[in-house]
């Protein structure tokens, strides 16, 4: 090969190089966002009681039996709203929460909020919610999961105040409590289970839902 024809060797590697290095940088990026990535293959199964209804719509024609989560990166969260109809005779509080979390080691890696704020729904008559899945970036790990949304009559107590697990609400319970005092869902120092009622922040009402169990 003549000098000339390496020189436009030379320059052809030259003008290509930057080209593939930012494609391997491309690529490699790619990779690390698939594996920073949670697939749920299985979808939410929500149960209610006969007295409620959930649905897609406002008009209430399109009852939810399951929700599907889809793909979901690690350290992000997933709205869905959904309506909450009130088919009995009374008026209602609702209550929320988590069941048949598989597999276990994701317990607290993820967790569902929603931002009902304990409004009473009267017969006949639908509440507007949104549903928040959480996914940590302690989830490291875990490359599936599933569990059920349990939706039922009642305000506040969502979860156990006992939150060491030890049998009595005490000081134990307290102490914990008091370092996710005041934060919200997502941020630093929030514990899941210091928020009773899930709606999102470690707040008044749940200081009172610990305050009323205290002893027991």
């Amino acid at each position: 090969m003549g000098l000339k024809g390496k020189g436009r060797k030379s320059l052809f590697l030259r003008k290509s190089l930057p080209v593939l290095i930012l494609t391997i940088c491309l690529l490699a990026v790619g990779v690390s966002a698939v594996r920073r990535s949670v697939y749920v293959p299985n979808v939410s199964a929500v149960t209610t009681p006969s007295s409620l209804g959930v649905y897609w719509d406002k008009a209430c024609t399109k009852p939810i039996s399951t929700i599907s989560w889809g793909n979901i990166s690690v350290g992000s969260e997933k709205d869905v709203i959904v309506f909450i109809k009130n088919l009995g005779s009374n008026s209602v509080a609702l209550s929320m929460n988590m069941s048949a979390l598989t597999p276990s080691s994701a317990y607290l890696k993820i967790y569902l909020c929603w931002d009902y704020s304990g409004q009473l729904v009267g017969p006949g008559s639908t509440t507007e919610v949104t549903l928040r899945l959480f996914v940590t970036q302690s989830i490291s790990g875990v490359s599936s999961f599933s569990f059920n949304i349990n939706i039922e009559p009642g305000l506040g107590l969502n979860k156990s105040p006992n939150i060491s697990g030890d049998g009595v609400v005490s000081a134990t319970d307290m102490a914990t409590f008091a370092k996710a005092w005041m934060t919200k869902a997502g941020e630093p120092g929030y514990d899941y289970r210091c928020d009773f009622n899930n709606e999102g922040i470690v707040d008044l009402t749940d200081f009172h839902i610990l305050a009323a169990a205290w002893g027991h």
